[in-house]
């Protein structure tokens, strides 16, 4: 669990975090002195003298739930992840891994993994954890309606051995990332039988939420607040946490949010927006914390549907779009504008000067209205065309600057604006037109990667085995020399002989131009100057309230 790296030796990690408790939702925690998202708390109620620390997370949108299955958002970070652990964790920095659930691990050979679980584990109902839940959380991620099931592609099957403890995991071919994976949300443990005795209903407001993390949930009021207090069962022992009660709130507008925490109402709000920046920055009792990550801004253009299935069409919207006006006004002052490769240069590691090189040279579609014109011509609508641009409301001025841009050719852009509730959906390709496609021709969007290896941006966008509905290839692209290429990189232990195969294949699809590069970003949050607390490019995955501590 992510608090472990205060209590044994640090070992390689890369994870994401989360624990699961138990507590189902009918539960009432102690509300007294508790903040609400009308701003009603006193903001001394953070740290006080009578052993009940409190913390309290703004955010805009809910989890989906509270099921491991659909981990896939940064309300699920902030919330969630605290209840259950994962086998293991990554490091501050994201590129080494260090045990959690298991205690350690060892590659037996190209396709043979052996992980040593930890023994005397209970749940937050106070059951112990078996080998029997384990394994049967890992099997369940196998089922391809499980939204991350692509990072288990290459897993033939899971051998378990109650005795020694162990969990062995074949792979049916070498895959390099896969030391990875346990520490990503798919290899979350649940306890079994509750699991399978509630169904669809486990991890939602009305159902339970039962798992080994340092806290457990107690009341989910949807579209208003979520409450975790400490799970007495802690393996990492509760005493540890310096944290008692953790309130998340749901504030969707923007300035709402920042004038709260500005008020002392709320400890930590993160993805601070170019609007409220300054109303942070300005806050006596907020430290503003900025740092190198994965995450990046990105246009989908849907190529599975005209107009976008036409290549020329592609290009010719790239070619109008002011990549920097975009950074500078809806970015803000901790982004930088994207030249070529969608993903965050941070991720460059492998071979910086390779990707830096590869980055500057393939096509990066800076507006150029000359060249959009002339790939209008070539399309199949040299008058121009209407398309579709979805995104939710924070996204809105980002569209209309865009849809300005677009117009002089000939584009007729018509933004929809979806609720966040209905942005899942959306993305990932389960909300579908009436002819089984998905809805829009356009999508605005981020990510944020599942590791730092480049392949956590490459083969979730690109791939075309990432199709299904659940899939992340938003874009809706497919090219065989592109899979081909990325296949190989699993086969190969080299980082540059990696690097180079993905340079070969974020080429290849660049001169396709499924996706426009906007800009990335550096991850921002602030925190009440009552609390310490320190992020690292994992955030996604490393984020725990285990690790927020009092100040001295």
């Amino acid at each position: 669990m992510k608090n472990v790296k205060r209590m044994i030796t640090m070992f390689m990690v890369f994870v994401l975090t989360a624990s699961s408790l138990s507590g189902c939702s009918a539960t009432s925690p102690d509300t007294s002195g508790s903040p609400n998202s009308t701003g009603s708390a006193d903001a001394s109620n953070s740290v006080s003298g009578s052993g009940e620390n409190v913390f309290r997370i703004g955010y805009s949108a809910e989890p989906p739930s509270f099921d491991p299955k659909d981990f896939n958002t940064t309300a699920c970070t902030l919330v969630t992840y605290d209840c259950y652990d994962t086998l293991l964790n990554f490091n501050i920095e994201g590129t080494d891994l260090e045990p959690c659930l298991a205690e350690s691990w060892e590659q037996k050979d190209d396709t043979t993994y052996v992980y040593h679980i930890r023994q005397g584990v209970k749940f937050s109902d106070g059951s112990d954890m078996t080998m029997e839940d384990v394994v049967y959380s890992m099997e369940r991620v196998l089922d391809a309606e499980y939204s991350m099931s692509y990072l288990f592609e290459n897993v033939d099957h899971f051998e378990t051995d109650e005795d020694a403890w162990t969990l062995t995991v074949f792979l049916t071919q070498p895959d390099t990332t896969w030391k990875y994976v346990p520490a990503t949300s798919p290899c979350t443990v649940v306890r079994k039988s509750v699991v399978e005795a509630e169904g669809d209903k486990y991890g939602t407001a009305d159902g339970s939420v039962v798992g080994t993390g340092p806290y457990m949930r107690t009341s989910w009021t949807s579209g208003s607040e979520i409450v975790l207090e400490k799970n007495p069962y802690y393996w990492n022992d509760p005493d540890s946490l310096d944290v008692s009660k953790i309130y998340y709130e749901i504030i969707t507008d923007d300035t709402s949010r920042a004038l709260q925490a500005k008020s002392g109402q709320l400890d930590y709000v993160r993805n601070l927006t170019s609007e409220t920046t300054s109303i942070y920055e300005s806050a006596a009792d907020l430290n503003l914390v900025n740092y190198p990550a994965t995450s990046a801004q990105f246009l989908a253009l849907n190529s599975d549907k005209a107009p976008f299935n036409d290549e020329n069409a592609r290009k010719a919207f790239a070619y109008c779009i002011d990549k920097s006006a975009i950074t500078s006004l809806i970015g803000g002052k901790f982004a930088t504008e994207s030249k070529g490769v969608i993903f965050n240069p941070a991720m460059f590691y492998m071979d910086q000067q390779a990707w830096e090189a590869a980055d500057a040279s393939m096509p990066g579609y800076q507006q150029d209205y000359e060249k959009a014109k002339e790939y209008l011509a070539k399309s199949g609508y040299p008058d121009g065309f209407t398309c579709d641009y979805y995104c939710i409301a924070s996204g809105v001025s980002q569209a209309e600057a865009i849809q300005k841009m677009v117009e002089s050719i000939g584009i007729t852009m018509n933004i929809v604006t979806i609720q966040n509730s209905e942005s899942y959906g959306v993305s990932y390709g389960y909300t579908l037109n009436e002819d089984g496609k998905r809805v829009y021709d356009i999508y605005g969007t981020g990510w944020v990667s599942d590791y730092l290896d480049p392949i956590g941006y490459l083969k979730p966008h690109y791939h075309s085995s990432m199709l299904y509905a659940g899939g992340s290839n938003k874009a809706q692209y497919s090219n065989p020399e592109f899979d081909t290429l990325i296949d190989q990189t699993y086969l190969l232990d080299d980082d540059k002989e990696r690097a180079a195969l993905m340079i070969e294949g974020a080429t290849v699809a660049a001169e396709d131009c499924p996706y426009v590069s906007l800009y990335y970003k550096d991850d921002t949050y602030v925190i009440n100057k009552n609390f310490t607390y320190e992020e690292g490019p994992a955030f996604f995955w490393n984020f725990t309230v285990a690790n927020v501590h009092i100040a001295e």
